[in-house]
């Protein structure tokens, strides 16, 4: 017996002997001829592999693993991405090292409509990451106070191991206080309208970076007789079917906050086919550019629009600025119209580029206090307009607004920003919200 473990331990230590770790510039090359993943406790080694823009046996330099390091973090599912090469002597090992987070959790939130506690929705989100270790998520929302709000919604990037059709759903009931302004400033009083909608989507994925999405949906808006006028069927109930076809392309290194290449996106829906004499469409196009451009310094910029066309558009369909889509300078200023043009610069250079977190508390596990922490300066310009189809686009209209801030990245969770914003006439506001601006 003692000489069986005599055995074993010398030949762990000649293991041990015979591997070596590499460290490669971004320029070096590398063949890579194994690839083995550690500390995915749940999640599935393919949901890795397929973030990959390599294989096993292709020849890799610094800057690729970098890139693919940073891909592997954007699936949101880990709190920490190591990319080690090991020498085994006869064969290289690249050995893909993870640190899973935590993936059920509830998140409180507060948010703060038009600057003021009179329209304050709060609530929480439900949420299960990762579920059965796919990337599957389970999202559940319920909203309190202002425009009350719940929902459920499932998403499944990866139908079967071997396929690339992906799958989602969401349920959705609302009760959202009018935002029309041509009704705002005709009615004495605000109103409520009621939504229910739910949609399911199939989805294929060609390639790391493309991918196509169709959507089918049903909408209920149930509003007051009053306004009957501005509904699509010109009764106080809309029921309305859908369908949609979405394309986007992503090559992004870190999705939540990139610094190199592209994001587009480009949306088709149909709406009514004529039934209860419904029918209009929506079409929207979103692109974003990422780069470095000197040093630490990174730059980026967006183009969108969105056009609502078609017989009878109801008002609540009109494209909006001044609520989730803002221009900083004019946040709480609202525009709508058939149409919205939105185009954002913004330069960012880290104060802390990348601190790995982690803290030893008590009853809380290890995965939900650790964390990849990033604290970023940043400089933006902004502008944009609303206008009607039977309205010229015209300049004279644009608002603009610049400023700056600091963004603090608390990944793979979530980002808060602290920014200061002027509009062209040199008024200011601070902005504190969550989230990423583009």
């Amino acid at each position: 017996m003692y000489r069986k473990l005599l055995i074993l331990l010398l030949l762990t230590n000649i293991n041990f002997a015979q591997q070596s770790f590499i460290t490669i510039g971004k320029t070096d090359s590398i063949r890579v001829d194994s690839i083995s993943i550690t500390g995915n406790n749940v999640t599935e080694k393919f949901v890795i592999l397929r973030e990959l823009t390599f294989k096993e046996g292709d020849i890799v330099t610094g800057k690729t693993l970098d890139y693919n390091r940073e891909r592997v973090f954007s699936l949101g599912l880990f709190n920490k991405v190591k990319l080690n090469i090991i020498d085994r002597i006869k064969f290289t090992e690249l050995n893909i090292d993870v640190s899973e987070s935590w993936y059920i959790y509830p998140l409180p939130f507060l948010t703060l409509r038009d600057n003021t506690i009179k329209r304050a929705s709060y609530g929480i989100i439900l949420l299960y990451k990762n579920f059965r270790g796919r990337n599957e998520t389970i999202k559940g929302v319920a909203t309190f106070g202002y425009n009350p709000t719940f929902a459920l919604s499932y998403f499944n990037p990866v139908l079967h191991t071997c396929s690339n059709f992906m799958l989602g759903f969401n349920l959705i009931y609302s009760k959202i206080q009018n935002r029309n302004l041509l009704l705002e400033s005709n009615l004495d009083d605000d109103f409520n309208y009621k939504i229910i909608s739910t949609d399911i989507s199939l989805g294929y994925r060609f390639d790391l970076y493309n991918k196509i999405i169709a959507i089918s949906s049903y909408e209920y808006y149930q509003v007051p007789k009053a306004i009957a006028e501005l509904t699509a069927t010109k009764t106080n109930i809309d029921r309305t079917l859908a369908l949609g076809l979405l394309y986007s392309i992503d090559t992004r290194n870190l999705k939540q906050f990139s610094d190199n290449g592209i994001y587009g996106e480009a949306f088709i829906s149909h709406k009514g086919f004529g039934i209860n004499n419904i029918s209009y469409n929506i079409f929207s196009v979103d692109f974003r550019h990422y780069k470095m451009l000197f040093g630490n310094l990174s730059g980026k910029w967006r183009f969108l629009y969105r056009h609502a066309f078609g017989s009878t558009i109801p008002f609540y369909k009109l494209s909006l600025l001044g609520d989730r889509l803002n221009i900083r300078g004019h946040k709480f200023q609202r525009r709508e119209g058939h149409n919205v043009l939105l185009t954002s610069f913004e330069l960012n250079y880290p104060i802390i580029k990348e601190w790995n977190l982690s803290l030893d508390l008590p009853l809380l596990p290890k995965q939900l206090t650790s964390a990849r922490i990033a604290l970023y300066t940043n400089a933006f310009l902004d502008g944009g307009v609303t206008y009607n189809n039977n309205e010229p686009l015209a300049l004279n209209r644009f608002d603009s607004g610049y400023g700056f801030g600091l963004t603090l990245l608390i990944l793979p969770y979530n980002a808060f920003r602290f920014e200061y914003a002027f509009d062209e006439y040199g008024n200011g506001q601070f902005i504190m919200e969550s989230g990423f601006s583009f």
